[in-house]
């Protein structure tokens, strides 16, 4: 069983068909992926426990990440472009296993915020509303 590192891991997001490094990544995490489900409870249920059956959706969650922002990457203005036009745009991580495997998915909405401190470099935290799934490897 390997303990992956992630110093190497690369996202990236499609600038004109191509998908490019966003660079300067410091930390990232998907909020987890949830079977929806719904309360199946009824008045003659017998027992205690309240019954629940699946949707046969599952929510995407948002991917998350802080990075050290330099207005001039054009991967960065990217993200901050589709504040200004929203759009769907395709994401891929590709982490450090022996293969490596690489997890596709589509964001539908985004959030960006930046922040400055005066012992610190400018960074900027993103979450991006995942449109359907996380392509996991199964």
């Amino acid at each position: 069983m390997a303990k992956l590192k992630v110093k190497g891991t690369v996202i990236k997001c499609t600038i004109a068909t191509v998908l490019t490094a966003i660079g300067q990544i410091t930390e990232f995490s998907h909020s987890g992926a949830e079977s929806e489900t719904f309360d199946a409870t009824t008045i003659d249920t017998s027992g205690a426990g309240k019954e629940y059956s699946q949707t046969g959706y599952t929510e995407g969650g948002t991917f998350d990440f802080s990075m050290f922002y330099d207005v001039d990457l054009a991967a960065h203005q990217a993200l901050t472009d589709l504040l200004t036009t929203p759009a769907d745009m395709v994401y891929n991580i590709t982490f450090t296993d022996a293969t490596p495997t690489t997890s596709a998915f589509t964001g539908a909405g985004i959030t960006f915020g930046f922040t400055g401190a005066m012992n610190d470099g400018l960074k900027a935290d993103v979450s991006i509303k995942l449109t359907g799934l996380l392509g996991y490897s199964t």
